[in-house]
């Protein structure tokens, strides 16, 4: 019989991180639950901690891979997931006892595509609520689920539970090679399920953990591929007429920076690109060719 839930944990180099992500996970409540954990060439103790807690517990299986990126990762887990639904975990993060409980319960409550809870940015500073719930809602159109979910600009794959018959059916699968993977996935996802459920009161903790790949300071390259990404996404939901904010329409086109710091930068709009002087002051505005 198959699980309820296929958790798929990317891990990559998190090895003082992981067993807090892991503790978590097999701690739920909802215990029936297969987890995969998908090794993408670490080189550090990860791996030798995942085949630990893989001996400790028969739900736990460990994929390794060389090293791919998270959309790689996660698309490996997805091949051999045979949950009713599926959730993706990040190995620096954790979530709450009844984390996959309550979200599962919501989404076959209201045979929905998927299902959203809270998500918490902790930081060594104070932790910061990035989007939350009141209440448990449901929503049918593409429009409601995006403003509900505040995408854009928030393109978390995690904090959410997708059918995966929905995922099969729409053949649906993260980028490969490149980072911002997630973005595209999550605006199909959000544009082409069915009924979607907001949870409330419960939270997935997402830890800023500054020696991530995705979370580490800026470079030329990581910048061109988060301008492909977000170019993409605005072209999907603009061709589905689906509204973007002028706000989030605006995208970085180019980015020069000097130990660390940002001399200058291209934001392009609709119609027009401004020059920001160390990421703040706009200083020059003209036409788009």
């Amino acid at each position: 019989m198959s699980a309820k839930v296929s958790v798929i944990i990317p891990v990559y180099n998190t090895e003082a991180l992981l067993p807090r992500c892991l503790e978590s996970v097999v701690a739920q409540t909802l215990s029936d639950i297969e987890i995969i954990c998908v090794d993408d060439g670490s080189t550090d103790g990860s791996l030798r901690l995942l085949n630990e807690w893989a001996a400790r517990d028969s739900r736990i299986r460990v994929i390794h891979q060389s090293n791919g990126r998270q959309g790689k990762a996660r698309n490996a887990g997805m091949a051999i997931a045979k949950g009713e639904y599926i959730g993706f975990i990040d190995s620096d993060d954790y979530i709450p006892v009844e984390y996959f409980e309550r979200l599962y319960e919501a989404a076959k409550e209201v045979d929905a595509d998927m299902a959203i809870c809270g998500i918490v940015k902790q930081k060594p500073l104070g932790n910061k609520r990035v989007i939350g719930f009141e209440r448990n809602e449901v929503f049918d159109t593409a429009a409601e689920k995006f403003t509900v979910c505040s995408c854009p600009p928030n393109f978390h794959p995690v904090n959410k539970l997708y059918r995966r018959e929905m995922l099969d059916s729409i053949e649906l699968r993260f980028a490969e090679g490149v980072q911002y993977e997630d973005v595209m996935f999550v605006t199909r996802a959000l544009a082409e399920s069915g009924r979607l459920v907001t949870v409330a009161d419960v939270w997935y903790c997402y830890v800023l953990n500054p020696h991530s790949t995705v979370k580490s300071r800026q470079t030329a390259a990581k910048q061109r591929q988060r301008y492909e990404a977000h170019r993409s996404m605005v072209d999907y939901l603009t061709s589905r007429g689906i509204f973007v904010a002028p706000r989030h329409r605006n995208i970085t086109v180019c980015y020069k920076e000097l130990c660390g710091v940002c001399l200058w930068k291209i934001k392009e709009g609709d119609k027009c690109r401004t020059v920001r002087l160390f990421d703040l002051l706009p200083v020059w505005c003209y036409k788009r060719r």
